[in-house]
């Protein structure tokens, strides 16, 4: 079943859609840079009746309204958005998982509610400054330097892409280019690539800028809950040594390492992930035992 759109109010007005489904302890779900939810649809399958599954939207992305200011779309904010979300959900703790640059949101969010924090799983994602190695060390400097040029570029870029994501060639590109694997059908990534059109540019734009001037490597050293860390040794994203590093800094964390995961390993090897994703929770009685 489908679970029900609810929303909440960010601290600057922004409405902010979330959806709970399931029953048992909290999952929350924090989605990656332009995506949703459907990076995840594996997982929330295999443990909708396992756990609570909290699935949000980023401001400006999906189902959220735009940001109301610069200063809304900060890493800071969204950690705030994520409190908020689990506040309306009645979650007083959860398991805070996440993709991409979502995972800076759930490290950052060790710094302000800990208290609230069972687990933490961020997957392929690194702890900040996520410009510097994306794709290659001159095309993510660049693409930094077009954000910053403000909102008329932000909806600029987020019209041609979406745009370039109709084009019949786009999938076997991205296939070619080595950003997503050759099993990937073009089917999976629909979700994704439909996305763009409903994304607010100027919020991505600004959004991009701050998670650039973010970083949460000063807490991995003093992270005290269990930590999962799954990277992709072809993730042109996220490099597998700055994962290998995440967990390496984290006191008693696990890594699982895909060497064959592009930035796309949660579609390209969902039973892989979702069977050490589920191992790892229930060793720690944070998801309920199968039926």
């Amino acid at each position: 079943m489908k679970p029900t759109l609810r929303t909440t109010v960010a601290a600057d007005g922004t409405l902010l859609a979330f959806r709970v489904q399931g029953q048992g302890p909290a999952i929350v779900f924090t989605n990656g840079y332009t995506t949703t939810a459907d990076y995840f649809s594996d997982l929330i399958q295999r443990l909708q009746r396992r756990a609570t599954l909290i699935t949000w939207d980023l401001k400006g992305h999906g189902d959220s309204g735009p940001a109301r200011s610069p200063e809304g779309v900060t890493i800071e904010a969204a950690v705030d958005d994520l409190r908020r979300v689990m506040d309306a959900a009645n979650v007083q703790t959860a398991t805070l998982a996440a993709f991409s640059m979502g995972c800076q949101i759930i490290l950052e969010a060790w710094r302000h509610i800990p208290q609230r924090i069972d687990a933490l799983i961020p997957m392929l994602g690194m702890g900040g400054k996520p410009f510097d190695t994306l794709v290659h060390p001159r095309v993510g400097p660049l693409l930094y330097h077009v954000l910053k040029r403000g909102q008329r570029a932000g909806t600029l870029a987020m019209r041609a892409a979406w745009l370039g994501t109709r084009l019949p060639t786009t999938h076997a590109l991205n296939k070619l280019s080595g950003m997503i694997g050759p099993e990937v059908s073009r089917d999976q990534m629909r979700g994704f690539y439909d996305h763009f059109k409903r994304i607010h540019g100027p919020s991505w734009a600004a959004m991009g800028v701050a998670a650039q001037r973010h970083s949460a490597l000063d807490l991995l050293h003093t992270i005290e809950k269990p930590t999962l860390v799954v990277s992709g040794g072809r993730d042109l994203f996220t490099p597998a040594h700055l994962s290998r590093d995440l967990a390496d800094a984290i006191p008693g964390a696990e890594h699982l390492h895909i060497p064959r995961a592009t930035h796309a390993g949660l579609f390209e090897y969902p039973d892989l992930i979702g069977d050490r994703f589920t191992r790892f929770l229930l060793d720690r009685n944070l998801i309920l035992p199968a039926e």
